[in-house]
């Protein structure tokens, strides 16, 4: 049936451990927006079996012109087995290895796992072993599936009893390289004579996933995510428009990519003639999906080896990557290697056209001290914005340290005027009105955008044709900042008919009614397009950075905090909102924390 993979496919992914994997996920995710308690909610016993088969029908139905003959069938021969072998397929298929006893499989609701397993063998879903002799003969790996006191009664030899489970394994691992008259205190009929299984398939269903995601990272937890309530998803059309691969060469070099990542492991381990030998193998010619991935990937390794001391060789590597901060770097090492006019013309180019405002951010401090020679370069690129304001606000450390910096400034501010409203709003107010202002552009059927229904985003959110390929939907948001009144109407639409569907700009714990009303009656149409324009520059890096704390004075009005605390300074981007207040004549300002003496 089908072939085995030495990589492990999603431990867990389907069954078990999955509602408390989904309960981290979603602590762990940055755009998450649940707000609903998965307490009490029970999935149906089966769960994991009926997500399985709609992985499998949404994939051929979207690529089957992709699949090769192998892949087909393996779908085929799944939905001919009965429902206990799915289930118990399914189950061996999500846990770790490839490897399993017998005697430790409990399914409650699998009525036969016997039956189920001889029934799979014979289609050839996996192998049975009849002894645990037989299964470690086969490959070594098996012997991990025993007990310490299990794997130590196959040695007879001295000081069995103070060797570690790893030490015990080797030493009966060795016997299968030596001649046995020389090893004869390694029995290793001694195992248990359980009989052992080797699950086939994890090369096909690897296929499978990252045909639905469309990604190696995703895993059945998502659908896990859903059902127990944490994440709702927008209702958006799936069909073969909206696939992402359309080719088997397209796939394929999918593939290349995540195989390249894991021989790489960790980049740090790696030499500089190693690393150099994995970026000539990343494909250069990609699609705009794979594209995002094998540009940050060469960034990467050009980083490490920049970082082992061969900058120069570096370069190269830099080259090919047009994702920031690969620009950056290379100008620092064209400089430090003293090739001035190299380092000019790149200098410049960045000038014209940055990646990214971080990168416009660097030069503003990069060209004025290290490339002064270049006096034109220097004066076009002082920084015409003051430097924000900045007020110091002294308090004992103790209750900083007690109320965390933020809410300490807030508190004390509302504590010298009792009638303002102070607000924490970091990266949720304005990314928030944009993403329900914004909605119908953030979701627009755009061919390729959305090919599986567990999407926080369009797949090309962060691409520099974002925009250019939905300007109809543009230019309707735009439209209703035509007014107070239409703005208001598209907000609290879109609030009431979405609340709590992902948005990778909404956090709906945080964008609470009081803040809304309180920032739609103070904050003009006018700033709020200014404030929109600058997000849509750089959706990745604009939507954070933002000030901590909103004030709402009471004779009207609002004023944008951003709070340091002692020794935190003002990041890239941060700097770059400050610029964008000034510019729009938005109050803003920083206040510095010092502790009282």
């Amino acid at each position: 049936m089908g072939s085995q993979s030495e990589s492990n496919f999603g431990n867990d992914a389907f069954s078990g451990s999955s509602a408390s994997k989904a309960a981290s996920k979603v602590d762990n995710t940055a755009e998450s927006s649940t707000m609903f308690d998965p307490s009490g909610v029970e999935l149906p016993p089966k769960y994991y079996l009926d997500n399985f088969r709609f992985v499998l029908d949404h994939v051929q139905a979207l690529y089957a012109d992709i699949l090769t003959a192998q892949e087909s069938a393996f779908a085929d021969d799944f939905n001919a087995l009965s429902e206990d072998a799915q289930c118990l397929y399914v189950r061996l298929l999500s846990r770790r290895g490839d490897w399993f006893r017998t005697d430790k499989l409990n399914y409650n609701e699998i009525s036969d796992i016997n039956a189920a397993t001889d029934e799979l063998a014979a289609d050839e879903f996996l192998e049975i072993f009849d002894s645990g002799a037989e299964a470690v003969q086969q490959d070594a790996a098996a012997l991990g599936l025993f007990t310490r006191p299990e794997v130590a009664s196959c040695l007879s030899g001295k000081g069995v009893r103070s060797l570690s489970k790893a030490a015990l394994m080797e030493r009966v691992l060795e016997y299968g390289k030596e001649d046995s008259s020389e090893c004869e205190d390694v029995d290793l009929k001694k195992l248990p004579p359980t009989r052992v299984l080797c699950v086939f398939g994890e090369l096909e269903m690897e296929t499978y996933r990252l045909l639905f995601f469309g990604n190696l990272y995703q895993d059945f937890t998502e659908f896990v995510l859903r059902d127990l309530g944490l994440y709702r998803y927008e209702n958006y059309q799936i069909d073969t428009d909206s696939r992402w691969c359309h080719s088997r060469e397209q796939l394929e070099q999918q593939v290349l990519y995540y195989e390249l990542r894991n021989e790489a492991g960790d980049l740090r381990d790696l030499g500089t003639e190693a690393l150099l030998q994995i970026a000539k193998r990343v494909p250069d010619e990609t699609d705009a999906l794979l594209r995002r991935r094998t540009q940050r990937f060469l960034a990467d390794i050009a980083r490490q080896i920049e970082r082992s001391g061969e900058a120069e060789r570096s370069l190269s590597v830099y080259e090919r990557s047009h994702r920031h901060p690969a620009r950056e770097r290379r100008l620092r090492i064209l400089v430090s290697l003293n090739r001035l006019e190299e380092a000019d013309q790149l200098a410049a180019t960045m000038a014209e056209r940055p990646y990214r405002e971080e990168e416009h951010q660097f030069l503003l401090n990069f060209v004025p001290r290290k490339m002064k020679q270049n006096a034109g370069l220097c004066e076009s690129l002082i920084e015409k914005t003051l430097a924000p304001a900045q007020d110091i606000l002294t308090m004992p450390a103790a209750y900083r340290l007690e109320h965390g910096v933020e809410r300490a400034v807030a508190l004390s501010l509302m504590d010298s005027h009792p009638d303002d409203h102070v607000l924490y709003c970091e990266n949720l107010l304005v990314p928030g009105v944009f993403g329900l202002v914004f909605w119908p552009l953030l979701f627009d059927e755009v061919p390729g955008a959305f090919f599986h229904p567990f999407q926080i985003r369009p797949a090309d959110l962060y691409d520099e044709e974002f925009t250019a390929v939905r300007q109809t939907s543009l230019e309707a948001c735009w439209a209703a900042l035509d007014s107070q009144s239409s703005f208001e109407k598209a907000v609290w639409n879109t609030y009431d008919s979405k609340f709590g569907i992902a948005n990778p700009f909404i956090h709906w714990g945080g964008l609470t009614k009081e803040i809304l009303e309180l920032a739609l009656s103070r904050i003009s149409t006018e700033v709020w397009r200014g404030l929109f324009r600058f997000l849509l520059k750089d959706l990745r890096n604009h939507k954070a950075g933002l000030p901590d704390l909103i004030r709402f004075p009471a004779d009207g009005g609002f004023e944008l905090l951003e709070v340091k605390g002692p020794g935190d300074t003002l990041q890239k981007n941060q700097k770059a909102w400050f610029a964008e207040f000034h510019r729009l004549a938005i109050p803003a300002r920083v206040i510095r924390v010092k502790d009282e003496p």
